[in-house]
């Protein structure tokens, strides 16, 4: 129980880290991919505003310059142009560089921010003193080189912070095709997991089916063996009543018995007669072969394998009744009834010289009725001869018990054509005759 529930964990934690590396890997080369992007936008915008700035500066350089040789003020409005170019220029590349920005390039931005401010206050200064005529101070301010010194510094910063901003690039870059580097691997890593799962669920769906067999086996079993053991019991209890049925034939028989030759022919007689019923309980012999079913006997085969061993050409049978099934529990007492009735009519009855025996029966509701009737020939008979009567005994004592059993009832007519014995009983054991 340990092992299989430890398994399940392991089938469980394979599937969940397949699952969990596959949502990992996609969202890590998604931000990779994300922050290439972005930085190859913000790139392109800090270039774009640096050249802004870089032109601006120019721009207004050669307006400052038009303006102090020509004197022409139609240079002042390029310049201020160029100027305001400059400064909102200067705002973007702020918004631009500011949410992530190092300490190398805010040295940078701010190197930018105080060339152009010089570079700017050197024109502002220049374009004044043109303005007021002061075009010797003007050129001495232009010889002195410090707009020069403006425009060098800022030309140098610009490129600075591009070169910054183009590395910074690279390493993104860089860090992006690493993360695709890590694709493959990953993903192979990530398909033997979910191979490993897959094989490691159907082992466990095969585990669980086979329990599950095992499981229904061992019902199987089980009710196999209750109906072993309910079978035993049966045959436990059929046994003890045989038993009890041999001992009482054998008492019975020793009470009638005048010697001993009379004795062993009454008991063998009386213990085949058990036989053939049991024969007909299991469906074997030639007459019982005709029907066997739903549990029970033919009431048909049991009178024919009771009788017909007696018939011959003076003893003639007349069997009148459709096949009827009768419960396996009637067929010992009703059989040992027929037979000793069979015995009486051999001895002391029609059979005894010649004669008919008729048995028919009949189902009415849910009582069966059977009626044995002998009829002596009468050609034969002397004057005054009547058909003897069996003694009391055995054959009176097995009528009332087989009465008893079949939970029905038996009576006997001696007439002056011989006996009539009507045996009425319960199709269905257990239910009482009316």
């Amino acid at each position: 129980m340990f092992i299989r529930r430890w398994f399940n964990w392991l089938v469980l934690g394979a599937m969940a880290g397949a699952i969990l590396g596959a949502v990992l890997l996609l969202l890590s080369t998604g931000a990779a991919e994300r922050a290439e992007r972005n930085q190859v936008e913000r790139l392109g915008d800090v270039l774009l505003m640096l050249d802004r700035i870089e032109r601006a500066a120019l721009s207004a350089e050669s307006a400052q310059r038009g303006y102090y040789i020509t004197l022409d003020t139609r240079y002042l409005k390029p310049y201020r142009t160029s100027r305001r170019d400059a400064e909102t220029a200067m705002e973007r590349l702020a918004r631009s560089i500011d949410d992530r920005m190092t300490d190398e390039q805010r040295a940078e931005f701010v190197a930018i921010e105080d060339a152009l401010n010089d570079k700017f206050a050197e024109l502002d200064q220049t374009i004044g003193q043109v303005e007021r005529g002061q075009l010797r101070d003007a050129r001495r301010q232009i010889l002195e080189g410090e707009g020069y010194d403006a425009m060098q510094r800022l030309t140098a910063a610009i490129d600075r912070l591009a070169q910054i901003e183009n590395r910074l690039l690279d390493e993104q870059s860089a860090r992006a095709q690493a993360a695709e580097a890590r694709i493959l691997p990953l993903l192979g890593l990530l398909l033997l997991l979910l191979v490993s799962a897959i094989v490691l669920g159907a082992v466990l769906v095969a585990r669980t089916a086979q329990a599950e067999t095992e499981a229904a086996q061992a019902r199987e079993l089980e009710v196999a063996r209750d109906r072993a053991n309910l079978l035993a019991q049966e045959l436990n209890h059929r046994v003890k009543n045989l038993f009890a049925m041999v001992l009482a034939i054998i008492q019975m028989s020793a009470r009638e018995a005048t010697d001993v030759t009379a004795y062993k022919d009454r008991i063998s007689a009386r213990i085949h007669a058990l036989l053939t019923a049991h024969e007909v309980t299991q469906g074997h012999g030639t007459a019982a072969d005709r029907l066997n079913r739903q549990g029970g006997a033919s009431l048909r085969a049991l009178v024919e394998a009771t009788v017909e061993p007696h018939v011959s050409q003076d003893k003639r049978l007349v069997l009148e009744g459709d096949d009827v099934p009768i419960d396996r529990v009637q067929v010992t007492p009703l059989g040992l009834v027929l037979h000793e009735l069979a015995t009486n009519a051999v001895k002391y009855g029609c059979w005894r010289d010649a004669g008919e025996l008729t048995v028919r029966w009949t189902r009415k509701g849910n009582l069966l009725h059977l009626d044995w009737q002998e009829d002596w020939d009468t050609a034969g008979q002397k004057d005054g001869e009547q058909p003897a009567q069996s003694q009391g005994g055995f054959g009176s004592t097995l009528m009332i018990g087989a009465a008893r059993q079949l939970g029905g009832e038996i009576e006997r007519t001696f007439g002056p054509r011989g006996v009539t014995v009507s045996i009425a009983f319960p199709a269905q054991p257990g239910t009482a005759a009316a």
